[in-house]
């Protein structure tokens, strides 16, 4: 194991094997914790406690899709101390979250197997909106939903983790929440931090957790947002040549992040005839499991001349593809002048 240096340019030190705190938790099958480490002999005399100071750790090892761990996700304390329940299911949570992160990056979530449902393709009143369901199996457990108020438009894309009947429940429950407390005056972050206090104690006594984007979209195409966890929504601009931008998420998903502490608002512009895209992961399965693919998706929208016969596309590639999971897809599209 190697750390930091003593001064720049210097070689990080290097340390034997078999004394990191991370190397029990790899080799471990869930939560390693250790309260004290100077009055644990194996740890005592350890570089991290006599030189760097760490009393105090815990960490949960991090597993690719085959299940083999490839490193960990822990917190250290320079005092001694032991975790609270609470702060043990937190951390088992985010260690979920890390792992399903992981598995997007390296490829590693593409599964074999197949599903099947049945496809929802759903066009707005005023045709500037569009959406694509589809469930692995008779309950989804994605969600998505617009709702057109004066001069803007309020989306929302999410992923409960989990399929079937309690994340299709979960998704429900959301959905109705975020309805009921979205506005275009008071913003998605508002809306979101209502709808995630009332869902945080179910989402809590199940160890869940949301991936969700929610925007508010004006006329003018100023897009204000939130992200929680999600990351996977793109602005397509209308010009070819003009690159596409991920909407990268820097706040955690509901039911990891404190309802309290709330998410941080951002706003991106679209120009006419730019187009917004947002998906759930099981998109990615059509592909090689990447965020590329997200670029790859892109293309395939730029190269249709309408964005039904995209959603159609997409839906054609998931009824023979091994996808397991659910697939939404929503699409606005900012009218050109």
């Amino acid at each position: 194991m190697s750390g930091g240096g003593d001064a720049e340019g210097e070689p990080a030190p290097r340390y034997p094997y078999g004394t990191a705190f991370c190397e029990y938790t790899v080799h471990g099958t869930g939560l390693f914790e250790v309260p004290d480490a100077r009055a644990d002999p194996r740890f005592a005399e350890t570089p991290a406690v006599t030189q760097f100071g760490v009393r105090s750790y815990a960490g949960v090892p991090l597993r690719a899709g085959d299940g083999e761990a490839v490193g960990t996700l822990c917190v250290m304390h320079p005092e001694a101390r032991t975790l609270s329940a609470a702060e043990r299911a937190r951390l088992g949570e985010l260690g979920r979250w890390a792992e399903g992160e992981l598995r997007v990056g390296s490829g590693s979530g593409r599964r074999s197997g197949s599903g099947s449902g049945s496809v929802s393709v759903s066009v707005s009143s005023d045709g500037d909106v569009s959406a694509l369901s589809l469930p692995f199996g008779e309950v989804s457990g994605d969600l998505h939903a617009w709702q057109r108020s004066g001069s803007a438009v309020t989306v929302t894309v999410g992923d409960v983790m989990g399929k079937g009947a309690v994340a299709g429940a979960l998704a429900e429950e959301l959905q109705a929440s975020l309805a009921s407390s979205s506005s275009s005056a008071s913003g998605p972050a508002v809306a979101l931090a209502r709808a995630a206090a009332s869902l945080e104690p179910r989402l809590a006594s199940l160890g869940a957790f949301v991936t969700l984007f929610h925007a508010v979209i004006d006329d003018s195409g100023s897009v204000e947002y939130v992200d929680a966890g999600h990351g996977l929504t793109l602005i397509v601009p209308a010009s070819d040549t003009a690159p596409v931008e991920r909407l990268a998420s820097r706040d955690l998903p509901l039911g990891v992040q404190d309802a309290a502490s709330g998410w941080a608002p951002r706003t991106v512009q679209l120009q006419p005839g730019d187009t917004l895209i947002s998906v759930t992961d099981g998109v990615l399965e059509l592909d090689d499991s990447t965020l590329d693919s997200l670029l790859r998706l892109a293309d395939e929208l730029r190269s249709r001349p309408d964005v039904g016969g995209f959603l159609d596309g997409v839906a054609a590639r998931v009824e023979v593809a091994a996808v397991d999971d659910d697939v939404t897809v929503l699409v606005v599209t900012l009218p050109a002048r």
